[in-house]
């Protein structure tokens, strides 16, 4: 590399970004070394901007989603410098009980091997992952769009457990990215009724332009007439959590992806749950099934995904942006390293 060392974005503390300068990853055999075109926020690094996240170690590099460009390769990777690729963070080992009973998400290794630094100049994709979860981008598809892989991979994960239909009525409750995301993929798969629920009036306001019939938490009716056939908490708040059941029909599920603070716990309605026989679900993570069937929708284009992003920032720019995204100004920002702030 002609330079040694790169701008990255470093999580020291919850509420403490920095910019520092750090090595360039060297590539191993198999690795990949990507130049950052675009590095998306997600709602797990803002969890761990607000209070720390026990998948995400401090002080270290920041940020996971991803696009960019192959810099330098290990021996035996299957790309080429000047690749346009897309990808996500991790892969699955393949070997362990998990692996081997159709649950890679749960691998026991995924979280120990994951991939984290997207927030940087360059990001190094260790060789299990760039084998069978880094990408070639096609060429009419955006950096920005295709650095949505990884997000989408864990909605793709969800909606293949609850297995909706064209006829299901859903409620996505939490209009952030990840809820509006959902509101995107269903009405792609052709789901007609996805009601959106939130208190963020602008945010509810986008999910009705992607499709979705929009109500303010509060107005939200228990049970409303005969129930939601599927409910999607997409918040990772304790309240929302069991408030979700009370608003799903008998025989109904529940998809509880937001993921609430370590150590919380709820309060469920038991006699709900049993007589009115409550499939609850906690969709984590992916695995390569849902990566490439997320990949597959992001090629595809037709997948409305625009609105929820909400501008390009440069890295030093990082500290306003999980500003912002603390007081729920914006939706999902895109930074671009290539930047260099006026600051």
């Amino acid at each position: 590399m002609e330079h040694q060392s790169m701008r990255a974005v470093i999580l020291a503390e919850p509420g403490c970004l920095s910019i520092e300068q750090v090595p360039i990853p060297h590539c191993k055999p198999g690795d990949v070394l990507i130049k950052v075109e675009a590095a998306t926020t997600c709602g797990t690094d803002l969890k761990a901007y607000l209070r720390g996240h026990p998948h995400i170690p401090m002080p270290g590099v920041f940020g996971h989603e991803y696009s960019g460009i192959v810099a330098d390769i290990g021996e035996g990777a299957a790309f080429h410098v000047g690749d346009a690729v897309m990808g996500v963070h991790s892969a699955p080992c393949g070997t362990c009980f998990w692996c081997m009973n159709n649950q890679e998400n749960l691998c026991e290794a995924i979280m120990e091997t994951k991939v984290l630094g997207s927030y940087a100049e360059y990001l190094l994709v260790p060789a299990h992952i760039a084998r069978v979860n880094l990408f070639k981008k096609p060429e009419p598809v955006s950096f920005e769009r295709a650095s949505l892989l990884e997000p989408l991979a864990c909605i793709a994960h969800a909606l293949d457990l609850a297995r909706p239909s064209k006829s299901s009525r859903m409620l996505i409750i939490g209009p952030g990215a990840i809820g509006l995301m959902f509101v995107s993929a269903l009405k792609y798969l052709g789901v007609d009724s996805v009601t959106l629920a939130g208190r963020n009036e602008k945010r509810l306001i986008i999910g009705e332009a992607l499709g979705a019939d929009i109500l303010m938490l509060d107005q939200l009716p228990e049970r409303l007439g005969r129930g939601f056939d599927i409910v999607v908490e997409c918040t990772g708040r304790e309240q929302i959590w069991e408030r979700s059941v009370s608003c799903v029909r008998k025989g109904g599920k529940v998809v509880l992806f937001g993921g609430c603070p370590p150590g919380t716990s709820v309060q469920l309605d038991t006699s709900r749950l049993h007589y009115d026989q409550i499939e609850i679900m906690s969709p984590f993570h992916f695995g390569t099934k849902d990566v490439r069937q997320a990949r597959g929708w992001l090629i595809g284009e037709q997948m409305n995904l625009d609105p929820i992003l909400s501008g390009q920032r440069s890295l030093e720019q990082a500290s306003d942006v999980f500003e912002d995204l603390k007081a729920g100004v914006g939706i999902k920002y895109v930074f671009r390293p290539g930047l260099i702030s006026a600051e």
